[in-house]
């Protein structure tokens, strides 16, 4: 699949709205749960977990989930994590590079056409990804481009290791890509 990169904003110009980003929702949070807290979305999935909690006994008995379950914030969270979706979505269409695919080229060339292999593949990442979230006290999104706008020392250790773990799982899972496509 080759991309046409023309469509694609420049860094410059996303740097920039992504920092009018994290200013706004810094005080719109502020404003809403009357604290500063920064723009992520790992309370999103807590509250939307927290709405489940009735189906399932032991989400509903948790602390955690039941505090995500309440807070004004986690729900602002909850419609960014819906944001994201359908943004990336719109851009997408708007630049015509929309493409829905089961299992991406370059996965089917160095490990196979197998569903199931990358499903599990997808499925440990994504354990591994929460562990390191909850480890972190947040995702990449509130740690990068919260917690490094605010200079804070575990946000950037954080982000740090975010870059290098996957820095290090790529060359595990791609040993024979050295940059090229």
């Amino acid at each position: 699949m080759n991309f046409d990169n023309s469509k694609e904003w420049h860094w410059f110009k996303g740097g920039i709205l992504v920092s009018l980003l994290s200013v706004a929702s810094y005080f719109i949070f502020a404003a809403i749960a009357n604290r500063n807290y920064p723009f992520g979305i790992t309370a999103g999935f807590g509250y939307l977990a927290g709405k489940f909690g009735g189906l399932f006994k032991t989400l509903s008995a948790n602390p955690v989930i039941q505090r995500f379950a309440m807070k004004p914030d986690a729900f602002i969270e909850f419609f960014t994590i819906l944001g994201l979706i359908a943004g990336g979505y719109a851009a997408s269409r708007i630049t015509g590079t929309f493409a829905a695919e089961g299992i991406p080229d370059l996965w089917k060339r160095h490990h196979g056409p197998s569903l199931w292999k990358r499903g599990l593949f997808v499925l440990i990442g994504s354990v591994l990804l929460g562990y390191g979230a909850a480890l972190a006290s947040g995702c990449t999104t509130g740690n990068i481009l919260q917690g490094w706008a605010h200079l804070s020392l575990g946000s950037m250790v954080a982000g740090i290791s975010f870059f290098a773990a996957g820095i290090l799982v790529a060359r595990i899972l791609y040993p024979r890509i050295r940059g090229e496509q």
